[in-house]
């Protein structure tokens, strides 16, 4: 569990509801504890039984069960037959957090920006007056686990991501500076950096004996952000906005990932934003909404 200070000054969170977002892989919950928000996540694959005795845990303290993400339609149903229950939209709870946690960091308030969320999958939204929902992609830590799992038999996902920070992408990953001479001068320096064919090096010379799963991770990492990176960017280009707020659980100690979205962002002359605890923003945006 997560204890974030609260002023009191800051913004008004209502003492008898919990927000609770449950997505495809994970459980967050945010409710007020005395001066303090409170923050928990559970696997919702693995871990349904400890999401079931938290949430009745919890039955005694609120009177209002917020609910939001693709699998919380069940528990909401469950709960409004003896609560208030209220089932949210995903993209706005989303924006909501995220307005919240970037005023507490930020001092100021989110202005128009681009907010994308890589969590199982990717999800980008305009956030204006309003919330608009633009698009998205299916790259994200869904697809990281999955490859990983059937190739390594990988479940743990921070031992995962610790190992990639370990790696050298540039071991199996194809540079453009691999491809072009160094004295052609077609290509210019900035360029030669980029990735010209992710696993490019993978080819029939390939020693798979010498391979580190550390490398391969890194460059499974670095495919999803530039991925990312590049679509977001582009979106935010034709929508004419330069700050770009990159949250959901994905980034969490994803040092690879921030780097990558940075870079793209930087070459882009997008400002990428990324904020604290923000695997947690559905949920949080779920309590105030």
């Amino acid at each position: 569990m997560l204890k974030i200070s609260i002023n009191n000054n800051f913004t008004k969170i209502p003492s008898d509801t919990i927000g609770i977002d449950m997505g495809h892989s994970l459980s967050k919950f945010a409710y007020l504890e005395e001066k303090d928000l409170s923050l928990s996540c559970f696997s919702t694959q693995t871990n349904i039984e400890s999401i079931n005795y938290f949430i009745n845990s919890k039955k005694d303290l609120f009177n209002v069960f917020n609910f939001t993400g693709g699998k919380s339609f069940k528990l909401y149903n469950e709960y409004l037959k003896d609560f208030d229950s209220y089932l949210l939209n995903e993209f706005e709870a989303n924006v909501k957090g995220v307005e919240f946690l970037y005023t507490m960091e930020k001092k100021r308030k989110l202005s128009r920006s681009l907010v994308v969320t890589v969590g199982t999958g990717t999800s980008i939204v305009l956030k204006n007056d309003g919330v608009q929902h633009l698009g998205g992609s299916a790259l994200g830590g869904g697809f990281f686990m999955g490859i990983l799992k059937a190739l390594f038999n990988f479940n743990d996902f921070d031992k995962t991501i610790e190992l990639g920070k370990k790696g050298n992408r540039y071991n199996v990953d194809l540079k453009v500076s691999d491809i072009y001479n160094p004295e052609d001068k077609r290509v210019n320096s900035l360029f030669r950096e980029f990735t010209a064919a992710s696993l490019g090096k993978i080819d029939e010379t390939f020693n798979f004996d010498t391979m580190k799963k550390e490398d391969f991770i890194s460059s499974i990492i670095s495919l999803i952000g530039e991925n990312i990176g590049t679509i977001a960017t582009i979106i935010a280009t034709k929508y004419d906005i330069a700050e770009i707020v990159f949250c959901g659980g994905f980034l969490k100690k994803n040092k690879i990932l921030k780097q990558i979205l940075s870079l793209i962002c930087k070459v882009n002359q997008k400002k990428a934003v990324f904020l604290k605890n923000s695997e947690y923003c559905a949920a949080i945006g779920a309590l105030l909404l």
